[in-house]
């Protein structure tokens, strides 16, 4: 008999779900982008690298890992819900920068805020030391295609 019990067993799927999706996007492998698993949530951990550095004096992470952090967590997010396993395309995405985000290790989790046929709406939350004082939040909106007689088209 195992230790293990059955929500264990869910969250050890999911996080590997999300990690084999993370492991399809280039940007997410050269940014070193890890899948964790905290509490009740997956979460998307950005491991402190020097080159992640955009501000020298401060120094703080560059706008472009924190905003490609959102990005790659929305996609992930909504493309590990989508039962036909489409690629989303990102028809918009909105960042707000809160604070600096310092020289070290980030986190990101997404909420699906809306789920339809073809588009889904995610609200991305990144902080560094705690969860309640983010340094920026993101709603991403994004686009699953779909055949032109409108059924659902299938990947090749």
């Amino acid at each position: 008999m195992s230790s293990r019990t059955l929500k264990q067993d869910v969250h050890a799927d999911t996080q590997a779900t999300w990690q084999r999706l993370l492991e399809r996007i280039p940007y997410a492998r050269h940014l070193g982008l890890e899948i964790q698993y905290s509490g009740t949530r997956v979460q998307v951990h950005l491991p402190y690298r020097d080159a992640l550095i955009g501000n020298i004096m401060l120094p703080a992470l560059h706008g472009g890992a924190i905003g490609g952090l959102i990005e790659i967590t929305a996609r992930v997010a909504a493309q590990s819900r989508d039962a036909q396993a489409r690629r989303p395309r990102i028809l918009d995405c909105n960042v707000d920068y809160l604070r600096s985000a310092r020289a070290r290790s980030t986190y990101a989790a997404a909420e699906i805020v809306r789920q339809g046929r073809r588009t889904t709406l995610v609200h991305v939350s990144c902080w560094q030391d705690r969860a309640n004082s983010p340094v920026a939040h993101g709603r991403v909106q994004l686009l699953f295609e779909t055949a032109p007689n409108g059924k659902i088209r299938e990947e090749q």
